[in-house]
């Protein structure tokens, strides 16, 4: 892949990661008619999960062309008289495989849900910052559920994040940003457990997914599609019938309610284009982490990840400077310094988690496999099977780090570079 792909791939990550985020907040804090004919705030988690789902379905279209592809090419060289005549013909992914993403999109689904209520509450870039937690609980899910020994250099970026969450949770608690300036401490403290608990959920759907790509070899673009899929089959076969009749707040004294949802969204063009939106950058961000994921290495994807993060704070610091009267943005406060060394210190510990930094300890690195750095490739190559630690589809853009690979050989490796 030449350079010029790469850096295309790079900016439509950055780019799109953070308008994935800043629309979601957009969208809860925009006001409609609803069907009472009252102006009301959309905040409406599970139709945001919704529209996540759909955009990430669309994906699946690139994994059939995908495999369209492959067959074609083996069918072109079959014609040639003793060209690959032992070359079998691809076999394609196996169809119990895209029934068993249903486990993971159910995961999904429950995590990405507690995450938007924590995003009520909280600001886009505290948001970005606290999903680090994933991290902690994947390591977690790891070594308890898959039995996996972790490298004190590992376990050192573990504790920084740890810690770095704090100093970030302590920061949004004490801040007072205009865009949740009605919000109180108390409420900041829900929106931060919400996140967390969305942590924990998405990092057993992290463990879920590495056993579907080392047991039944399964495709990452296949995982992040049919997760789209069965997330909205979900959504509407059994979240929105319970949620329409669990007592709550919204139009008819219920959690959520699907018609006023649509109501609400018909009624507001400005609601309709952000949302739009939102699916456009949603479906390309999953494209472009995936491609960066297989060009570039695990350095570049968590140098990526970080700058997302201050990218997306940034904005909001300019959004609210350079129009003060607006419901968006972020002030820069004292606790604001607070925040800033929580965030030097989550990639400090990021960057130590995935061994870029090893701090003098000289730990004992096992060589990534095939899976782990081109995921785009065949899901049936010998590099498929033996599978690669962590390496799904959201470990590989969320978490940003290459796990080692279990069972396979160990060499040394000091310093930054791995050779």
């Amino acid at each position: 892949m030449n350079a010029g792909f790469k850096t295309l791939f790079v900016i439509g990550l950055l780019v799109f990661g953070c308008m994935n985020t800043l629309a979601t907040k957009f969208t809860f804090q925009m006001k409609s008619v609803d069907l009472t004919g009252h102006l009301a705030t959309f905040q409406k988690p599970w139709f945001g999960v919704l529209r996540m789902f759909q955009a990430m379905s669309f994906v699946l279209i690139i994994h059939l062309i995908s495999e369209l592809r492959n067959y074609l090419a083996w069918r072109s060289r079959s014609k040639h008289d003793g060209y690959n005549a032992l070359e079998e013909k691809p076999a394609g992914t196996a169809w119990k495989a895209y029934f068993y993403v249903a486990v993971p999109a159910a995961l999904d689904l429950l995590g990405t849900t507690a995450t938007y209520v924590g995003l009520f509450y909280i600001a886009p870039s505290i948001w970005q910052m606290l999903r680090g937690a994933m991290i902690i609980w994947a390591t977690f899910f790891s070594v308890v559920v898959l039995g996996r020994k972790m490298s004190k250099v590992r376990w050192l970026g573990v504790a920084m994040c740890v810690v770095a969450i704090c100093i970030v949770g302590i920061a949004n608690v004490e801040s007072k940003q205009p865009e949740i300036a009605s919000v109180t401490p108390k409420q900041k403290v829900v929106g931060m457990l919400m996140i967390m608990l969305g942590q924990v959920i998405q990092g057993a759907q992290i463990v879920v997914e590495e056993y579907l790509m080392k047991g039944v070899s399964c495709p990452p673009l296949m995982i992040v599609g049919m997760e789209g899929v069965w997330g909205v089959v979900m959504c509407f076969a059994i979240i929105f019938p319970i949620v329409g009749s669990v007592p709550g707040s919204d139009v008819g004294g219920v959690m959520e309610n699907l018609q006023n949802d649509e109501a609400m969204l018909k009624n507001s063009t400005q609601l309709q284009t952000v949302i739009a939106v939102y699916l456009v950058s949603c479906f390309t961000y999953n494209i472009a982490g995936m491609m960066v994921t297989y060009s570039l290495s695990a350095i570049h994807r968590t140098m990526l990840e970080a700058s997302r993060t201050a990218i997306i704070w940034g904005l909001d610091l300019a959004i609210h400077y350079f129009h003060p009267s607006s419901p968006y943005g972020e002030v820069w406060t004292a606790w604001s310094y607070l925040q800033l060394a929580g965030f030097v210190l989550l990639v400090t510990g990021q960057a130590t988690y995935s061994e870029i930094l090893t701090w003098g300890l000289a730990p004992k690195v096992i060589q990534p496999s095939d899976a782990a750095l081109s995921p785009m490739k065949s899901p049936h190559s010998p590099a498929r099977s033996r599978g690669s630690s962590f390496a799904s589809p959201k470990a590989l853009m969320d978490l940003s780090v290459d796990m080692p690979e279990e069972g396979a050989g160990e060499f040394e490796v000091t310093g930054l570079e791995q050779k």
